[in-house]
């Protein structure tokens, strides 16, 4: 391996792939948080259940509420 500094090319596709791939990644945790929190909600009973549901952490990642309960 040559050891030079890679170029303003290389930097740039280096940080362009490395936002896609946080993009990406952040758009298939809030997806699967949408379907498990679409799920517990069906499995709830009680509006009290729903609620419990709602307020725990996987739905809330979901909304994109980045405030815990």
């Amino acid at each position: 391996m040559p050891d030079t500094f890679p170029s303003r090319r290389q930097l740039v596709l280096g940080v362009a792939a490395i936002a896609l791939l946080a993009t990406l990644g952040s758009f298939a945790v809030r997806t699967r948080a949408a379907d498990e929190c679409r799920f517990a909600v069906s499995q709830a009973t009680t509006p009290y259940k729903v609620e419990k549901v709602l307020r725990s952490a996987t739905c809330l990642e979901a909304r994109g509420d980045r405030a815990g309960p």
